[in-house]
């Protein structure tokens, strides 16, 4: 049994199980002998500590355990995968439109700059008016904290 979420690709959890020696199988389908529990597990190598007797209840417990303590911390910092399509196809056109007729890029570029910079300031302020620290903030812009902070501590409260 594995866990997906869309917006995290690289993220699929499953209940480990967990063999009577305490090893814990590298995956759902890696083991062939007897389990005695589950673990939550994700592709990407984390591993939750607590463990789930071998019953459909502590499978299920597992998912919720990915989820809650890896999945949903990642989900939160990613961009539904829908947007990220049209984004990059948008970049795509506005390349084009740029060969063939550069003024008209220049003029829609400039558009989306200023809507840009208001979406930017409003996220922030939300990122920050929902506890996130300025070092979350950065981190998820690709920048310091500091750096964060410095640049819109003016339009999100400290």
């Amino acid at each position: 049994m594995t866990f997906a979420f869309p917006d995290i690709p690289d993220h699929e959890g499953f209940a480990a199980p967990v063999l009577p020696t305490g090893e814990v199988a590298a995956s759902a389908s890696a083991f062939t002998r007897t389990f005695v529990g589950y673990q939550a597990a994700c592709s990407c190598g984390w591993n939750d500590r607590r463990r789930f007797p071998a019953t459909p209840e502590g499978a299920k417990e597992t998912e919720y355990r990915w989820w809650s303590r890896h999945a949903a911390p990642l989900s939160a910092a990613a961009p539904p995968a829908e947007l990220v399509v049209k984004a990059n196809l948008l970049c795509e056109r506005i390349a084009g439109l740029a060969a063939e007729r550069p003024l008209a890029a220049l003029t829609l570029l400039s558009r989306l700059e200023n809507l840009q910079r208001a979406l930017l300031d409003q996220a922030v302020t939300g990122a920050r008016e929902a506890g996130a620290s300025w070092a979350q903030v950065g981190e998820a812009m690709g920048i310091s904290r500091q750096s964060a902070h410095e640049r819109f501590r003016t339009h999100a409260n400290s």
